[in-house]
């Protein structure tokens, strides 16, 4: 797997992408790389884009306590099948970066995007002002594919990696299990 830690880069190869921080990893997480993955067939590369550090870390100033560091994440990325990680540098700059922009120079322009899979509360670029809505309207305008995937919920509650930070926090092991989807965080 190739990780790429730059805001300046070019991937040639046509790409199947989906976007986040992917903390822990946990089944929320595998079922949206699931379709990423799925798309080799289409002869797409499975590539993440993530932040480094996370919106949150950018603009509280303080370290966020996660699941895994970067190396742990890369290393379950690998396992779930994704090609390509990108740990885009996240500044200042760039989280102000209009999300019509964000879509047709990185996703498009630098990462070749020919298909994304999306959760449904996606958001990106400025003020996270990019949504599932707007990601739909420019999958028309720019011919790629657009995949908007159900949240999955596990006891009628939606999985999340702050929903698994509690269930640790609370020492409920065998539930942050389930939610992770294996026996180690």
């Amino acid at each position: 797997m190739e990780v790429i830690r730059s805001s300046d880069f070019i991937i040639k190869r046509p790409t199947a992408v989906c976007i986040g921080k992917f903390d822990g990893v946990h089944i929320g997480h595998q079922k949206l790389l699931s379709y990423i993955v799925a798309q080799k067939a289409r002869g797409l590369c499975p590539a993440v884009f993530s932040f480094d550090p996370t919106p949150e870390e950018l603009f509280s100033g303080k370290k966020v306590g996660l699941l895994c560091n970067n190396e742990e994440k890369e290393s379950y990325l690998e396992a779930a099948g994704v090609d390509i990680v990108i740990e885009y540098p996240l500044t200042f700059e760039r989280a102000a970066m209009e999300p019509e922009d964000f879509v047709k120079n990185v996703l498009l322009g630098q990462m070749n995007m020919k298909y994304i899979a999306a959760g449904e509360d996606i958001s990106f670029g400025k003020n996270g002002s990019g949504d599932r809505h707007l990601m739909e309207k420019m999958a028309a305008e720019y011919g790629f594919d657009c995949e908007i995937i159900e949240k999955v919920r596990v006891d009628g509650e939606v999985v999340s990696a702050s929903r698994v930070r509690e269930a640790v926090r609370a020492g409920r092991m065998e539930e942050t299990f389930r939610l992770l989807g294996r026996k180690r965080i």
